[in-house]
């Protein structure tokens, strides 16, 4: 059930969810902010996080309750939808924006290798040995960017840095 700032209530069966997201998003004002996305069929994403407006850049952090909620709604739509997935870190749209930058400095690095002055005495061989780093960075390239891909996981399968602290995220982060 999500309620607008009017007050109108909308209810979304747990059927129609198809993809949960849980993620860290501190910001400056709550550095112990974790956020709890809910994706329904065809309709806009349930947010909801573990920080409570007190007052005008005041918040409270309600993980004590936040983090029992998320699990027991994880476990509500396992049972209700146990095709759906969770999504830990980066969407794929900002995925693709990252593997994009990637792709443009490996080039730059292949730039920067085929710009660079060499001396007369390795003329022969320079070129050679420079379109053979290249070669060999690629593979570790691209593995980095396979072991980054967003890949979803089971809801039973939740990592625990997914959700704040058992103590509650801002005492932790207070005793750090």
């Amino acid at each position: 059930m999500t309620r607008s700032a009017s007050g109108h209530e909308k209810r979304t069966p747990w059927r129609e969810i198809v993809s949960v997201r849980l993620y860290a998003d501190p910001a400056r004002d709550r550095p112990w902010r974790y956020v709890f996305e809910l994706q329904p069929l065809h309709k806009r994403k349930i947010t909801i996080d573990n920080a409570h407006a007190v007052g005008r850049g005041d918040y409270e952090d309600r993980s004590a309750s936040y983090t029992p909620f998320v699990r027991a709604a994880l476990k509500q739509l396992a049972a209700e939808n146990p095709k759906a997935r969770a999504l830990m870190a980066e969407t794929q749209k900002r995925y693709f924006f990252l593997m994009l930058f990637g792709i443009l400095a490996m080039g730059a690095l292949a730039l920067a290798l085929a710009a660079l002055p060499t001396p007369p005495a390795m003329a022969e061989w320079a070129p050679l040995a420079k379109f053979a780093l290249v070669l060999a960075l690629l593979p570790v390239f691209w593995a980095g960017i396979l072991r980054v891909i967003p890949r979803g996981v089971p809801l039973d399968q939740i990592p625990a840095r997914a959700l704040p602290p058992e103590g509650g995220a801002a005492e932790t982060a207070a005793t750090s």
